[in-house]
């Protein structure tokens, strides 16, 4: 959020909407896998592929093709539940687009900064109905803004799986989604108790922020009676957004940070704290890498001294660096003080109405799949840390409700790929004029607050 505010008080659509079928986790009998290599009948190409030539070796048979043809076509049928594409990605590669069974284009980015050793999955659909299943593989103009030099998609292989599912886990979570599910209350137990209500399922998770003024004021503990009475410590999160400085440039003293911490830990021992967050951007003192991280490492280290088991949060804006802030933020990150790497991502710049301004935020260098891939690779699952729609912007959809459709496919086959990469998802539902970012109160965005409860009720009985 661009600005931060403190509080005066206390359809089943398979991707989510997209055209698949989700099968809701019914057992059948053992799963088998099968694969549909290039050279096979089951795979059929249009004009405008080529074999490979000097790096076929990169293909378990040494076989694999490829196109820098838009609209050239790959079409594989099998008979199971789910799908894998394998390819070789590459610097100079372009986006392609899936569908199965006719269903919506999912964009599949073949862009990597170096050229894959192997060939590798670039897309795995979600569980299907147990059946026959036709993928189409598109070539696109389209590229990541990183990828130069070349247009190319390549095709290795389609891996899939038939018979028996492991019926998917129930939720350890009260929504009976596959990850932490809540939001941003405006510091109200009432209304994250009444947002709750009107969208049929509990919430997860309760995001607050300390005040930021000076120590004193941060270290009043007012934001802890921001969760509602059915908060439950060993199963919900609670969600704290600490300034690694106050307002004044004060760092605090050890005894200060010791004592937040306990205190914190007090409303819940193993919760989030988003230390720093949006540290590229706004009210962000990141104006020098050294310092900064230099001030992360020893408020993790104080806060952990008496906390052990809080989680901290790396969370910046989504976007390139603002306001004169450290140029590539992830330099900002310090390895062993990180638990999650969190995202702040809204609906503008460009809005999320079309699929090419969705993919933009998807696909651009420090957008969403650029910090999702930087924290898998650092072993740490990804968050939301603030998303919504947001109205009070010009330059926003408005009430615009695709842009909940793109996010929570988005999430949705993130989670598919990697099952738990996803730690917690938070609504930004402030229902006052600062951002008009709520669902709930329904005004002024009622038509995103019906997709919005149409996709989760969707996911709750996918389990995926």
């Amino acid at each position: 959020m661009r600005k931060r505010r403190w509080p005066v008080a206390l359809s089943a659509l398979a991707v989510l909407g997209v055209g698949l079928t989700v099968a809701p986790g019914a057992a059948r009998a053992a799963e088998t896998t099968g694969t549909v290599q290039d050279t096979a009948a089951g795979a059929v190409f249009s004009t405008g592929w080529g074999l490979c030539t000097t790096t076929c070796g990169k293909a378990t048979d040494n076989s694999y093709r490829w196109s820098a043809t838009a609209g050239s076509t790959v079409t594989v049928r099998f008979t199971g539940h789910q799908v894998t594409l394998l390819g070789v990605k590459e610097p100079w590669s372009n986006i392609a687009t899936v569908r199965i069974d006719g269903g919506a284009a999912v964009d599949v980015d073949y862009y990597a900064a170096t050229q894959s050793a192997t060939s590798v999955p670039v897309y795995s659909s979600p569980v299907l109905a147990e059946g026959a299943h036709t993928v189409v593989l598109t070539a696109t103009s389209r590229r990541n803004p990183a990828s130069s030099g070349g247009s190319a998609i390549t095709f290795d292989r389609a891996d899939f799986k038939a018979g028996t599912v492991t019926p998917p886990p129930t939720s350890t979570h009260a929504s009976g989604l596959p990850w932490s599910d809540g939001g941003y209350f405006m510091h109200d137990p009432a209304q994250a108790t009444a947002f709750a209500a009107w969208r049929g399922r509990p919430v997860d998770n309760i995001t607050s922020f300390t005040s930021r003024e000076t120590w004193p004021a941060l270290l009043n503990t007012w934001w802890a009676g921001t969760v509602p009475s059915t908060f439950s410590a060993t199963r919900d999160d609670f969600i704290l957004s600490v300034p690694l400085w106050t307002d004044d440039g004060s760092a605090g003293t050890d005894a200060n940070w010791r004592q937040l911490a306990t205190s914190f830990a007090a409303v819940d021992p193993d919760g989030y704290v988003r230390l720093g967050w949006e540290m590229n951007c706004c009210f962000s003192k990141a104006t020098s890498a050294a310092t900064w991280t230099a001030q992360f490492s020893r408020a993790v280290t104080l806060m952990k001294s008496v906390a052990p088991r809080i989680r901290i949060v790396f969370n910046p804006v989504e976007g390139v660096s603002s306001n004169g802030t450290v140029a590539n933020a992830s330099t900002l990150y310090v390895a062993g003080k990180v638990d999650v790497i969190a995202l702040d991502a809204y609906d503008f710049y460009p809005a999320y109405n079309t699929d090419a301004n969705a993919n933009n935020h998807f696909t651009k260098t420090y957008g969403w799949n650029w910090w999702y891939d930087f924290a898998r690779s650092k072993g740490l699952p990804f968050a939301l840390g603030e998303f919504s729609v947001y109205t009070e912007l010009a330059v926003s959809g408005g009430d615009n409700p695709a842009y909940f459709t793109y996010v929570y496919n988005w999430l949705a086959a993130k989670n598919a790929a990697a099952p738990g990469s996803i730690a917690f998802v938070s609504l930004f539902n402030e229902s006052q004029t600062y951002c008009k970012c709520n669902l709930y109160p329904t005004t002024p965005n009622p038509k995103s607050g019906v997709r919005y409860k149409s996709l989760l009720a969707a996911l709750a009985q996918s389990g995926s």
